[in-house]
């Protein structure tokens, strides 16, 4: 059967199914409708025929009892004729007699009454004999008995009503008698119609249950038939892509029929036997670079777990070295993709040759090759020298000559090594750390071996430990500025430079060179730039209205990354109208490597903010490649020459005309110039010679807090006013002593 209805498809079967129920559940419901009615209709009839003949003869029967009574009564108000005396009230019997006789007369024609309607009642064969005899009994009862009592009642004919009573009541035994056996028929026979009624409810019902077995046996064998007919073909479908999950491809696939299911297992058919075909591909794909067919990462991980699984039973070391290949991207961009694909397959096929038959080469990807070594030694020192031997011949095949058609590549790498005994050291780790000696070897020159070194990870880690922690400083306010004085040959403090500090709740106060680099490679130095010029231009409008700092012009440092931003111009605009400051007190420090990365667009940006009245300065001059013609075309009003040419101003010829050429320059330019990192009298003493009258460094004073800059401004300005005696060094020694502050207030280390 499930054969046959395979050919037939699963929604017309379904429709069927659903046909055929309802089909069901409509005679079901017809053959009950059709029962219940026909009961209904017995009964109605039990209650509205046999019922209702049922009480007008049990009224029949009242009433002549009730004349029987009359008669009765009548007969003990009559005399007898002994009892009769002259003084008799005759009026009394009259009138009683007279209401007797009309009580008697309306029962006798309510009792014809009540028959004749009786008789126009169907009745059976029986109760139609009896109805008979009963009609000729109660003729003879009321013209024998009733008719002739009522007229010798009328005529007061005592006599006669006495013979005429003894009459009736003859007449009434059997009649009454046929009546009672009337009623008890009509009873028998509304009770046997009523059974009849009930037979035929349960008739009704027990064949309404029939069918309805019979129904369910039906949609069970369908139910059946179906499951027979689509599960089970669907559980064998199941059953092979079960087979299939578990990489078996050539379960068999018994196929009859042209339903939904029979397609579904042909498509399956054809989808296993290409599975079954590509099965290698697959695993190539799933475990093996494509370009060099080198076990992948994923092969590699599942390797290294089995290598470290057998080294913690063996106890022997094992090597992870990380290869990345030096300049690859050189190659990749001069001589074309397919020039570098040819190269990473030839340098595969060199590990490959490099290592032994238990070894594993691996490819991560680009140019990041991994050689799993296993089972070296149990000797630590010597299976590190046995992965230094594999490692520098690794080198060696690599920097080989290279022909790749016409051109011969001489290439290069930098391998990283790490040594794991056991699984003490994950996975993860263990890359992490031949990584982190492969970038180590890269820093070291490349074209080198290095292995891990756990104080470089520990100095990474708290590297990254600080970037985490960085980009929730702002948000929680624990940079502060400090500052730091700028001061001219007449020893007047005529400005400052902002300098920025991270105040960590748990490492103190941390220096500039630990988090700016950080925070340019986040880039989280342009939010950070932008705090500290709202808060420099906080300042200034603060200074305005005191007369020890309002001449005050701050020098604030813009990162290359700040600067390049589109809307910087926008930006030092907005914050100057929000803080009120004055544009003229703000100067704004460049480095070389800003200013020339794009002159034309630094020239653009310059240009509009010289025209808000904020003025720059070329930070660190000398350190980096800026030409005369590039600073003619600049708008800028002022030179700092790079503290790494002030410290050796004494000692060094070099140094001395290198910062002679600077202040020249500027001269010639029409350029201040100011010298940063001045420490000594002897230093500053130099400088005057040479003709720069700016300074600033730890000779005039440390950078101070926030809140100490305005102390310190007043106490300068009162030493400025004392009598110059001899030379300027006592005026400076007060300097001094004016900018010294508490020591956990100060920044001792080299300034930026």
């Amino acid at each position: 059967m499930a054969r046959l209805l395979s050919y037939v498809p699963i929604q017309v079967r379904l429709l069927l199914l659903m046909a055929v129920a309802a089909s069901a559940a409509l005679v079901l419901a017809i053959v009950g409708v059709a029962g219940l009615s026909e009961s209904k209709e017995i009964l109605r009839s039990v209650y509205a025929v046999r019922m209702g003949s049922a009480q007008q003869l049990a009224e029949i029967d009242r009433l002549m009892l009730t004349n029987r009574l009359l008669m009765e009564t009548a007969l003990s108000h009559t005399p007898g004729r002994e009892d009769r005396s002259p003084h008799s009230d005759d009026r009394v019997d009259r009138q009683f007699l007279s209401y007797v006789a009309a009580a008697i007369e309306k029962n006798r024609n309510t009792i014809t009454s009540l028959w004749a309607d009786f008789s126009k009642v169907p009745l059976t064969s029986q109760e139609r004999g009896v109805a008979e005899r009963f009609a000729q009994r109660r003729n003879d009862y009321m013209a024998l008995g009733i008719a002739p009592l009522l007229a010798a009642m009328r005529a007061r004919d005592y006599e006669a009503i006495r013979t005429q009573s003894i009459e009736v009541e003859r007449l009434f035994a059997p009649t009454h008698e046929t009546l009672e056996a009337l009623t008890r028929l009509q009873f028998d026979v509304a009770h046997e119609t009523y059974q009849a009624g009930v037979d035929r409810y349960d008739a009704v019902l027990r064949n309404a249950l029939a069918v309805l077995m019979l129904l369910i046996g039906v949609m069970c064998w369908l139910g059946w038939v179906l499951n027979d007919s689509i599960v089970n073909p669907l559980r064998r479908v199941i059953s092979i892509f079960k087979n299939i999950s578990k990489g078996c491809y050539d379960t068999p696939i018994d196929i009859h029929g042209r339903d939904e299911i029979s397609a579904v297992m042909r498509e399956l058919q054809v989808m296993q036997a290409k599975l079954g075909q590509d099965e290698s591909a697959i695993h190539q794909l799933a475990f093996y670079d494509a370009l060099t067919h080198l076990p992948n990462r994923r092969l590699l991980r599942e390797r290294l777990q089995q290598a470290m699984s057998a080294t913690a039973r063996t106890r022997a070391y094992g090597a992870v070295l990380m290869i990345d290949l030096d300049n690859f991207k050189t190659v990749n961009d001069t001589q074309g993709h397919e020039v570098g694909d040819r190269l990473l397959v030839e340098v595969a096929q060199r590990l490959k040759e490099c290592v032994r038959q238990t070894d594993t080469v691996a490819r991560l990807g680009g140019d990041e090759f991994v050689v799993l070594l296993s089972d070296l030694s149990t000797d630590e020192e010597l299976a590190a020298r046995m992965a230094e031997r594999i490692g520098e011949k690794i080198l060696a095949q690599v920097h080989a000559p290279c022909s790749i058609g016409p051109r011969v590549i001489r290439s290069a790498a930098s391998i990283g090594m790490s040594l794991f005994s056991g699984d003490v050291v994950p996975i993860d780790d263990l890359f992490k750390r031949a990584d982190i000696s492969m970038y180590q070897a890269k820093a070291a020159g490349r074209n080198g071996l290095q292995f891990f070194d756990p104080d470089i990870q520990a100095a990474l880690e708290a590297r990254m430990a600080l970037e985490s922690e960085l980009h929730e400083a702002l948000q929680r306010d624990q940079f502060r500025l400090y500052f730091q004085v700028q001061v001219g040959s007449d020893e007047q403090v005529f400005g400052a430079e902002v300098l920025l500090r991270w105040e960590h709740p748990r490492l103190g106060l941390v220096t500039p060179d630990k988090f700016i680099p950080i925070a340019e490679e986040t880039h989280l130095i342009v939010p950070m730039g932008e705090w500290v010029l709202r808060k420099a231009c906080e300042q200034l409008r603060a200074w305005q209205d005191h007369a020890a700092a309002q001449a005050l012009v701050l020098a604030v440092n813009v990162s290359a990354r700040q600067f390049r931003q589109p809307d910087f111009v926008d930006t030092v605009e907005r914050v100057l109208s929000e803080t009120g400051a004055c544009p003229a007190k703000l100067k704004l420090e460049l480095t070389e490597s800003v200013v020339l990365h794009d002159v034309f667009d630094t020239v653009q940006k310059m240009r509009a903010l010289n025209a808000l009245g904020v003025e720059f300065s070329m930070d660190d001059f000398g350190t980096g490649y800026s030409s005369l013609s590039h600073l003619s075309s600049l708008p800028i009003r002022q030179l700092k020459i790079d503290r790494s040419f002030v410290r050796n101003i004494q000692n060094s010829r070099s140094d001395a005309v290198i910062v002679q050429t600077i202040i020249g320059m500027a001269s010639t330019l029409g350029v201040a110039v100011i010298a940063e990192g001045v420490e000594t009298e002897n230093q500053r003493s130099f400088l005057e010679q040479f003709g720069c009258m700016a300074y600033q460094g730890f000779l005039y004073g440390r950078p101070v807090p926030q809140d100490h800059m305005q102390t310190m401004l007043e106490e300068m300005r009162r030493v400025a006013r004392m009598p110059l005696v001899g030379t300027s060094v006592c005026r400076t020694a007060a300097f001094m002593a004016a900018t010294r502050t508490p020591p956990q207030q100060i920044f001792t280390g080299r300034e930026p």
